[in-house]
């Protein structure tokens, strides 16, 4: 990395437009919360906030290319789980440090993942499901667009003893629409991906993954109505490159934190199923530390392998 610009830290910061990269297509809860907090961002930072949609390889390209980026604060990150503390256990190439190569600035909030098939699914429950996984392995396939949708699969793979067969998507978009045409069984969308599709009311919801029933779902089971301790749950936060300065972090930081008290904001990120969470720079690592230690076991009980 080069040294820090000489103008980073002034004090008319920001004085040109502010970019907040994507590390997926549109219609996923990254594209969403990034969309949401630039409006919030506009007025607190008195800024252009433009969104840039930079999806590929799980969201290793935009990482990269943030990590890239000039430390100046004016390039950030939409990082998740997936990006994050998910990395190291999904990536056997990953050309970046979740932890070193990034100054996480804040928190937007957490959120689970829906169990769902098509609408004309022969099965109905998720023990259906099990059962026609057992039955017809060359049938029994999920999709995936990021850690929020691949690990909880892989970890029902593991705790039923079955083996349903990845198949992995960039965007949401189009994982959807194969799910609603019947060209994937099953897959578990995160609940902001998910909400458009149970709207149209062309899917089933089987389960949700929090270890409460949400409130927009209050007939759904949990998963772990069927495999006690069966609990996933993700999280979307802001980032920027490394040595980026400690005063606009902090900067950086109020805005987002600025953002999650409005009410307009926790409106929005709440309808699609996301709780909001405010966190202090130094809260915010302390959070991505427990994720850390959470995916641990993440990996372990789910036999994940870096590809």
């Amino acid at each position: 990395m080069g040294g820090q610009p000489v103008h980073a830290a002034d004090q008319d910061y920001p004085s040109r437009p502010v970019r907040i990269v994507v590390p997926y297509g549109p219609g996923g809860i990254g594209d969403f919360t990034a969309r949401a907090l630039a409006k919030e961002l506009t007025d607190s930072l008195k800024a252009t906030i433009v969104v840039e949609n930079k999806p590929g390889a799980s969201g290793l390209v935009a990482m990269n290319a943030v990590k890239a980026a000039a430390p100046d604060g004016y390039t950030l990150v939409m990082t998740s789980n997936t990006t994050l503390p998910a990395a190291r256990h999904l990536f056997k190439a990953l050309a970046y440090d979740p932890m070193k190569d990034f100054v996480h600035v804040g928190m937007v909030g957490v959120f689970g993942s829906v169990a769902l098939v098509p609408k004309n699914s022969p099965f109905k429950t998720i023990p259906e499901l099990v059962e026609f996984a057992r039955k017809n392995p060359n049938k029994a396939f999920y999709g995936y667009t990021n850690a929020s949708s691949q690990v909880p699969s892989e970890m029902l793979n593991a705790r039923a003893g079955i083996r349903m067969q990845g198949v992995g998507y960039k965007e949401a978009g189009q994982a959807s629409t194969d799910l609603l045409s019947g060209q994937i069984p099953f897959m578990f969308l995160d609940t902001v991906a998910a909400a458009p599709i149970l709207q149209s009311g062309r899917v089933i919801p089987l389960a949700v993954t929090q270890t409460q029933q949400l409130e927009k779902l209050p007939e759904v089971a949990t998963m772990t109505d069927f495999y006690p301790g069966f609990e996933f749950s993700g999280f979307i936060s802001v980032s920027a490159p490394a040595r980026t300065p400690p005063a606009l972090v902090e900067k950086l930081n109020a805005a987002v934190r600025a953002a999650s008290a409005s009410a307009s904001f926790r409106t929005a990120i709440e309808s699609n199923g996301m709780v909001p969470k405010a966190f202090s720079v130094a809260e915010l690592d302390e959070f991505l530390q427990s994720e850390n230690r959470k995916w641990e076991t993440y990996a372990a009980t789910a036999k994940l392998v870096p590809q």
